[in-house]
């Protein structure tokens, strides 16, 4: 067991990032097969984007690795800038709200659930983004959890009117062809396995090794389920034309 989390710890990004980018790979080549089907475009871009996000938040690390008094080091010191917590709040938190807002109501076929998301996707990302700028002091130590927790809110709505929608219709018949599927379902998941992650976490000690190996452990397999079911839904499914 030790030797499982030691792996773990040891290829932590590795792991999560090599699933990010494997989805991402095969978006892109498979961007022809849906050259029709404007919402799994728009996910192929979505995956491009988070490697992107991951790309430019390894920031950090990059400035560990010159001297604390290089000129970088100096002027982000003691600044929100000097961790990459506000731009995941930022890229991911914020970012993806507005994305699974756009892809779901294009997926969406019923025109009071379409008025749904637009009117509840509005007013929740709004209120990431004046919380963002309110306490973005807040920042230099850790994430904003209300902020989390909105995107968090706003997965489980997102996905509940999709499969409410999916249920009552007869793409039922055909939900394994169907890209919409694979994505609200691991999209889903993930946010149930994480939320007690994000909410729990400020009740224990960060410096707890037990903690953070088994924080590490639930990330990164929930991670890679993740895109791998996204990858593996851009394989199996058919283009829908009707978005």
């Amino acid at each position: 067991m030790d030797s499982f989390i030691y792996f773990i710890k040891s290829n932590y990004d590795l792991l999560f990032k090599s699933a990010e980018v494997l989805a991402a790979i095969i978006g892109i080549f498979l961007f022809k097969k849906y050259k029709n089907d404007n919402a799994a475009r728009l996910f192929i871009y979505f995956l491009i984007y988070v490697n992107i996000v991951e790309t430019v938040g390894a920031y950090p690390h990059v400035l560990r690795g010159y001297p604390d008094d290089n000129w970088v080091n100096l002027a982000l010191k003691n600044t929100v800038f000097y961790q990459n917590t506000w731009w995941y709040t930022l890229m991911w938190d914020i970012g993806v709200s507005i994305f699974l807002s756009f892809y779901f109501f294009k997926i969406l076929k019923t025109n009071f659930f379409k008025k749904v998301v637009k009117y509840f996707s509005v007013i929740l990302i709004l209120y990431q983004i004046i919380l963002f700028i309110y306490k973005f002091d807040l920042l230099i130590n850790s994430s904003i959890l209300n902020i989390t927790m909105l995107h968090m809110i706003l997965v489980v709505v997102l996905t509940s009117l999709y499969f409410i929608e999916l249920i009552n219709s007869d793409s039922i018949i055909k939900f394994y062809k169907s890209l919409p599927f694979y994505v609200a379902t691991a999209t889903l998941i993930f946010t149930i396995i994480q939320t007690p992650i994000y909410f729990f976490e400020s009740y224990y000690n960060t410096n707890d090794e037990s903690f953070i190996a088994l924080q590490r452990t639930i990330n990164v397999f929930s991670i890679i389920l993740m895109y791998f079911t996204f990858g593996y839904g851009l394989i199996k499914s058919e283009p829908d034309t009707t978005t």
